[in-house]
């Protein structure tokens, strides 16, 4: 049965690429810049269809190659990771330049936070060594 790592690896590229977005946000923010504004935007949409293939494959990968894993909640945290860069995405659409708005920048944040959030490595809660104590 084929590994699924070559995928796990695949999901890194739409997330860097939105949390650059959130960070060329802030940048929008200091300097008021309408082109930081529009190539977060298209930086979003990338991501965005980058992030559903990526899911869509995963998922078929799933279903047809590995039928005993069930979802994990790294897979949970990256499907809210996509809805709150899309909430954001979907904001910017009104203005004029793909300017952000407040609760657009939030959004995109919240979305950089999750990305962290789903990228630390997990603990299985045991130690994994003995520590010795010397006493003298």
């Amino acid at each position: 049965m084929p590994s699924s790592r070559p995928m796990r690896r695949m999901a890194a590229l739409p997330l860097v690429l939105l949390v650059l977005a959130a960070c060329l946000d802030a940048l929008h923010l200091l300097t008021g810049s309408s082109a930081v504004a529009a190539l977060a935007w298209h930086l979003i949409t990338a991501g965005l269809l980058l992030g559903i293939a990526v899911a869509a494959a995963q998922w078929l990968d799933r279903i047809f190659a590995e039928p005993s894993e069930h979802t994990s909640v790294r897979d949970l945290g990256i499907a809210a990771v996509l809805v709150l860069f899309g909430t954001s995405w979907v904001l910017r659409l009104d203005q004029a330049g793909w300017e952000p708005s407040w609760t657009a920048v939030l959004a995109a944040w919240a979305g950089a936070l999750g990305v962290c959030a789903v990228s630390l490595p997990r603990t299985t809660g045991r130690v994994r060594g003995n520590p010795t104590v010397s006493t003298p």
